[in-house]
């Protein structure tokens, strides 16, 4: 099976409400090998709605809609698919009575309002809804299957789980599996990496792709198979050749600075830092680790007194990371000196100097100061810095 998502709601359109409906369900989708092909977002208005059932349905076998079965004018969900499959809406009255039910034991009079949810396509299976008040359906048609589900996210999973995931691989025999894992990778760029693994990302199964997340690189590996043990060997073996080729650059399963605080506590090492910005990337990343924090003795946040330049930015960086080292008696001192002001070109040089009883290791970086993630970047050449030193250890 190939399937599409279509959440609606206005109130998503308009960025009122997050849609993780969808996040949620492909999830689930690839738990069961269910090929997700895209996902969209339609405000509520029948029109439009029975337009987009349509065309997912000239592309795909399965369908899975979300929201707009409750009870007022604007709930338009039913009248749009059975207007998309061309079918006749059908009242059950056994529904309106669970309704009814459910009312009278929260102490309340039903609306008149919800008579319209008693109503289904013709011919639709009709899925009850005990956490709610809004019945689902499945429609299996000709063009394809639609599953429609309440838009509560509690009452859409329960529905999900207790109905449509057993209906799938019951019903269905979909009962393979997409694996994915996800690999994070630090310390070259996003079209560098790409290149290095190009032939890889042009596969159809297993997949690779590539993403940048706070600047660093998310390697998601996806397999699909009939089982999981077989899923998980498409996925080894790509992973071994994206090790091979990327080295000390893949950190693997964890983020960059969680690899950081594990080394430190591996290494039984200790740690002080110098920061010449406020945004302190460096302390911010590693503040969220109880082994980082165990690790780390003292900390100055001082942004310089007097204009910087480039030359003054390493020396500065240097001095740093010798003298917070020395202050707190620690193993390492790291420290991160920004230029005071981007040059011409609008960029500003960020150095980072590793203080350690060997001496010390520097590297430095021009990056856009326009940018929104400039100390982000700033922040992950300190750490994968400091991560490299603690790998050779």
């Amino acid at each position: 099976m190939n399937a599409e998502i279509l959440a609606i709601g206005s109130e998503l359109l308009l960025g009122e409400t997050i849609d993780t409906n969808s996040a949620y369900l492909a999830r689930q989708l690839a738990a069961i090998g269910i090929n997700l092909f895209r996902k969209s977002v339609v405000g509520d208005n029948e029109e439009r709605i029975a337009t987009m059932v349509g065309e997912a349905l000239d592309r795909v076998d399965l369908l899975i809609c979300t929201g707009g079965l409750g009870p007022t004018v604007d709930d338009v969900t039913r009248e749009a698919v059975a207007r998309a499959l061309q079918r006749p809406l059908v009242f059950h009255q056994h529904l309106l009575d669970q309704i009814e039910a459910r009312f009278r034991s929260f102490g309340r009079t039903m609306s008149e309002s919800n008579r319209r949810q008693a109503y289904v396509p013709e011919g639709a299976r009709i899925v009850e809804n005990p956490r709610g008040t809004a019945p689902a359906f499945i429609v299996e048609d000709a063009h394809g299957t639609v599953v429609v589900l309440p838009g509560v996210p509690s009452e859409m999973r329960y529905l999900w789980e207790h109905a449509i995931m057993p209906y799938l691989r019951e019903e269905r025999g979909e009962t393979g599996v997409i694996l994915v894992r996800t690999l994070h990778a630090a310390g070259l760029g996003e079209s560098v990496i790409g290149e290095m693994i190009a032939d890889l990302m042009v596969q159809t199964n297993p997949t690779l792709g590539i993403s940048a997340r706070r600047a660093q690189y998310e390697l998601r590996i996806g397999a699909k198979a009939a089982n999981r043990a077989v899923a998980e060997e498409m996925v080894a073996a790509v992973e071994a050749v994206i090790r091979e080729r990327l080295g000390s650059h893949l950190l693997g399963d964890e983020r960059l600075d969680r690899v950081v605080a594990r080394l430190l506590r591996e290494r039984d090492v200790t740690l002080a830092l110098h920061e010449g910005s406020t945004h302190a990337p460096v302390y911010h990343a590693l503040n969220a680790h109880p082994d980082a924090l165990a690790a780390l003795r003292g900390v100055i946040i001082h942004p310089a007194d007097v204009p910087v330049d480039d030359q003054a930015v390493m020396s500065l960086a240097r001095t740093g990371a010798i003298a917070v080292r020395s202050q707190w008696h620690a193993d390492i001192g790291l420290a991160l000196q920004p230029a005071s002001a981007p040059g011409s070109d609008g960029f500003t040089l960020m150095s980072v100097a590793l203080a350690h009883a060997g001496g010390v290791r520097e590297w430095y970086r021009r990056f856009d100061a326009g940018s929104d993630d400039v100390w982000d970047f700033a922040g992950t050449m300190a750490l994968d810095g400091l991560r490299q030193h603690l790998a050779a250890m």
